[in-house]
Parts: C-alpha cells; sequence; structure tokens
C-alpha cells in the first residue's frame, strides 16, 4: 500500500482548527431541542442529548435529569423487541 504525500493532506480540516468558544453553549442547546422535541426523535439521540445536557449544564437539577432520562430510554430499549413482526 502506497502511502500518501503529505502535500496532498489537507491540513485544514475541522479537526486541526480549534472550535469556537462557544461551541459548548450551542451543543447545550441544540441537545436540550432534541429533548424537548423528543417524540420526532429516536431514542439513541434522545441518549446522546441528555449525555450533552449531563457534560454541559451548569446547573446540578438539569444534568441530573438528563441522566435519568437516558438511564430510562437504556432500560426501555434492552425490553423492546428487535425489529420485525413480534
Amino acid at each position: 500500500m502506497s502511502q500518501i504525500p503529505d502535500a496532498a493532506i489537507d491540513h485544514s480540516s475541522t479537526t486541526d482548527t480549534a472550535c469556537p468558544p462557544d461551541w459548548p453553549a450551542q451543543r447545550l442547546s441544540e441537545a436540550r431541542g432534541i429533548v424537548a422535541d423528543f417524540v420526532h426523535h429516536p431514542d439513541s439521540l434522545i441518549i446522546l442529548a441528555c449525555r450533552a445536557i449531563a457534560a454541559h449544564s451548569p446547573e446540578e437539577q438539569e444534568r441530573r435529569e438528563a441522566l435519568a432520562l437516558a438511564r430510562l430510554l437504556i432500560a426501555l430499549s434492552t425490553r423492546k423487541p428487535k425489529g420485525g413482526d413480534s
């Protein structure tokens, strides 16, 4: 297998650049929106949103509630049949 020359690598990709300073606030806002509109989102996305809230929220109560919701969804997902007719 041949190596990719260094000149061919795009060093300006987002993985190498710094995130904007308001990145956590943006993720927190998006996560709150997903949880608020949970009916229209899959459980896996809601669980990720809850994890983001638990990681970035400045409010202890909100973090605890987000983790509790994530745990509930995980517990329920283990009880659901996985596709097909049951």
